[in-house]
């Protein structure tokens, strides 16, 4: 009980922390912060559940979104690849393997990358042009040409996880992130933070997660901090039936990014025959815009989001997907699917593979 006490102290302090207001000019703001693409979720399965993942256990992919969920069996060993399409043609894709140790618990190692080779400076543009913000001492920025060049986004992490008790799992990840645009790059170190705790009633659970706590990644001299994200959630079983392999699961978290407004992701999940899984879920407030967020003289939200006509004022909004597990060659095999609707921006596809022997 001391220990429980302990981890939901912990908790609190860091929700204070996550939801204290910025204290420097413009972090309060959407969009400033460096390292976006940690925002973008990983895994088929989460972003199907409009990622209302905090609360899951028993997934590799757990590591990229709360790292107490990734606990194994001793000697079990799970590898999740993960494939997006991501908007603008950017390619993000991760990777991640785990394995249970026993004792010392679970751990995993994994990486997420998202890029774009070849990008078009347009013919004629001079690259030699400095940003208004930096003077003329800055070299770096010009290459002396007009010709293509590459975006890159790394993160390398190492994650821990264990089952303190039968109820309560913690877990900490540390990475390095690296941003890499035509060859100016920076760099920063951040650690995730996560609990699970089993209520004990229908497989209820609760999470919490702190992500990317850590210093500024700094061009030019000029620092963008991490986008801290807090979030708690919950999901139920509400109703499973081993004998016929049917279950319904519901689950939702309430997530605050430091720089934007509080969320809350809603989502449900159905099996049938232990093989099949459709999933549904739904990102309320996400990227949204107030009236008192308008702009007057244009009508234009202030945010980066812009609408035109009648288009929703939401970037993402319904998500959905569906997941098939079959043993095969000796291999727990599960192949996941979602769908993502950004208006304007278009569709997005995501694809998972994950093994699990």
């Amino acid at each position: 009980m001391k220990l429980l006490k302990s981890v939901i102290t912990l908790g609190l302090a860091l929700s204070v922390l996550a939801w204290a207001e910025p204290s420097q000019a413009g972090i309060g703001k959407s969009g400033i912060t460096g390292g976006a693409f940690l925002k973008i979720g990983v895994g088929a399965r989460a972003v199907a559940l409009g990622s209302a993942y905090t609360s899951v256990s028993g997934d590799a992919n757990q590591m990229f979104w709360n790292p107490a969920g990734i606990t194994l069996a001793e000697g079990r060993t799970q590898v999740a690849v993960n494939y997006n399409a991501w908007i603008a043609d950017l390619g993000h894709n991760a990777v991640g393997v785990t394995r249970g140790f026993g004792g010392i618990g679970t751990l995993g190692i994994g990486i997420v990358n998202l890029s774009l080779s070849g990008i078009d400076n347009g013919s004629g543009l001079d690259r030699d042009v400095v940003p208004g913000f930096l003077d003329d001492s800055y070299e770096g920025f010009r290459d002396g040409g007009s010709g293509d060049y590459d975006y890159s986004d790394v993160a390398l992490q190492l994650t821990w996880a264990r089952d303190v008790t039968n109820r309560l799992a913690l877990g900490a990840t540390g990475k390095y992130i690296s941003q890499d645009i035509d060859g100016v790059t920076a760099s920063a170190f951040a650690l995730d933070f996560g609990a699970l705790y089993k209520l004990g009633y229908k497989n209820a659970t609760i999470g919490a997660r702190l992500n990317n706590l850590g210093g500024d990644l700094e061009f030019y001299n000029i620092g963008a901090p991490l986008p801290l994200i807090f979030s708690i959630g919950g999901a139920i079983d509400l109703y499973d039936d081993p004998d016929s392999g049917m279950k319904v699961t519901l689950l939702s978290d309430a997530t605050k990014p430091q720089d934007g407004d509080q969320l809350l992701f809603s989502a449900a999940e159905v099996q049938v025959f232990n093989m099949l899984s459709l999933r549904g879920g739904y990102k309320f407030n996400y990227s949204g815009v107030d009236d008192d967020k308008i702009d007057k003289a244009s009508g234009l939200p202030v945010t980066h989001t812009r609408y035109i006509g009648d288009a929703p004022r939401t970037e993402e909004g319904l998500t959905f997907g569906a997941g098939v597990n079959v043993p095969l060659g000796g291999f727990d095999t599960i192949v996941d699917y979602a769908y993502t609707d950004f208006g304007i921006l278009d569709s997005v596809h995501r694809v998972s593979l994950q093994l699990q022997f």
